[in-house]
């Protein structure tokens, strides 16, 4: 018993170091290979980046009326959260994220 009052701290103690550490990247992420991620990146990423965010619009409009049922009980920010989730990321990752930069990669 004493064995588990100890795992939740350790646990949420690693969580916020892995965050802190998440949150300490740099945007001048290098690769061996540049030239080879930009490429990839806009003939392979960025086309389906379009066609996820184009997918992201058309379920966003089509679960609009399930969104404006949830919208109903506070915080009343239900709009804004499934727009970000089905338009804002994929948006981000298309067209707002520098060419050949892949975070998962750095």
């Amino acid at each position: 018993m004493k064995f588990a009052k100890w795992v939740l701290p350790l646990v949420l103690l690693a969580l916020v170091s892995a965050q802190t550490k998440a949150d300490d990247y740099s945007m001048q992420c290098k690769s061996g290979n540049q030239a080879l991620n930009m490429l990839t990146d806009v003939i392979f990423v960025r086309p389906a980046g379009v066609v996820g965010l184009l997918a992201g619009s058309v379920l966003f409009v089509g679960l609009s009326p399930l969104t404006a049922l949830a919208n109903i009980p506070e915080p009343h920010n239900a709009f804004d959260r499934v727009g970000t989730v089905l338009v804002g990321i994929p948006y981000g990752y298309t067209f707002v994220r520098p060419l050949g930069y892949f975070p998962a990669s750095c």
